[in-house]
């Protein structure tokens, strides 16, 4: 028995239909979602760095260093955000919420950095920044790091072509990626721990901080001149030696799969060949009979798609049974009722 005569009785009977007209709509803004994700290229990119002024560890040297490391992608508006005792959350949240939504361009990276002193904080399950720590205790003032953070994941969820970017430098990092974000979307969170972790600062250990060795790593592959994300960095700075700073640096990503990725100029701005991508077989279930017009308009569209979209048949139930094979990327981002069949290596 061949796939084409088992499939109809395997997916129908728990698959919902859709119509024609929608199947071609959300394809669309699928494919476009992929194209721009596959040029892993950004038009403009803005960075802040938190720090306190309070806080007496050579925090702002950190900053400063940050900024310098990201210059070098050329197309990128730094600005070092220094926060005063007196400062409240919803001000500075507004402050980088508004840097980060005025970006220009079909994409844009928007990348908040803070290194300093922060905690856990038990109740509410969330990140606290704070100038100064004694005994695991505030004795400084305080910031929610999470209210800041589902701050740009809300606005990343609402502006089309804006990825987030965090990097934190200090103890329980890893507790403020702790979100959910939906498809076509991007937000990765760079750790200099666990949720658990600590991360001493260079007052207490003369060794380098995570911000001095991410750096570091960023100049590395910066020189090489290949495309690198925040896995690489990872990989390169957790191979290291005497990491007495942090047990280890993690990425957490949220949205869809394909990471961030950083190019040096003119690369940066300029549009990439697309990546060989691994492709689906997904099952679509058509509302409309196989020989009516609108799905004859549906096939016409897909015949003539900007990236691969193979028709493998178009079987008759009593609707419509359309079988794709599709780049993964490209299912992945197709908010449609389907049904992934098989997997195939980027070569077949």
């Amino acid at each position: 028995m061949s796939l084409c005569q088992i499939i109809p009785s395997m997916t129908t009977a728990g698959l919902p239909e859709t119509s024609a007209g929608t199947v071609h709509d959300q394809l669309d803004v699928a494919i476009k979602r992929m194209e721009i994700v596959a040029l892993d290229c950004y038009d403009n990119i803005a960075s802040v760095s938190l720090h306190w002024i309070s806080d007496t560890t050579g925090v702002d040297e950190y900053s400063t260093h940050f900024g310098d490391t990201l210059s070098t992608l050329g197309n990128i508006d730094i600005k070092i955000r220094p926060l005063l005792d007196e400062d409240i959350v919803s001000t500075v949240n507004q402050e980088i919420i508004s840097r980060a939504s005025t970006l220009q361009g079909n994409r844009r990276l928007f990348i908040l950095h803070y290194a300093g002193h922060a905690i856990a904080s038990a109740p509410s399950n969330s990140l606290v920044l704070t100038s100064r720590i004694s005994k695991n205790e505030f004795v400084g003032p305080q910031m929610s790091m999470t209210y800041i953070r589902d701050g740009l994941m809300h606005l990343a969820k609402d502006k089309e072509g804006l990825d987030i970017l965090i990097v934190l430098d200090c103890c329980c990092a890893a507790i403020a990626g702790r979100g959910k974000l939906g498809k076509g979307r991007r937000v990765e969170l760079v750790a200099a721990t666990s949720a658990a972790g600590l991360s001493n600062s260079r007052e207490d250990h003369p060794e380098l901080t995570f911000t001095q060795r991410w750096c570091s790593a960023f100049q590395h592959y910066m020189k090489l001149g290949h495309p690198f994300n925040c896995e690489d960095l990872r990989d390169y700075v957790n191979q290291q030696a005497d990491l007495e700073q942090f047990p280890a640096m993690y990425v957490l990503r949220e949205g869809w799969g394909a990471p961030i990725t950083f190019r040096a100029l003119p690369a940066a701005t300029t549009p990439m060949a697309a990546p060989r991508l691994q492709t689906v077989i997904t099952a679509l279930h058509i509302v409309e009979d196989h020989h009516s017009t609108s799905v004859a308009e549906l096939l016409a569209f897909l015949n003539s798609a900007p990236c691969r979209v193979e028709v493998l048949a178009t079987l008759p139930v009593a609707s419509t049974l359309l079988l794709l094979r599709v780049p993964q990327l490209l299912q992945e981002l197709l908010e449609l009722p389907q049904v992934v069949l098989i997997v195939m290596p980027p070569d077949v």
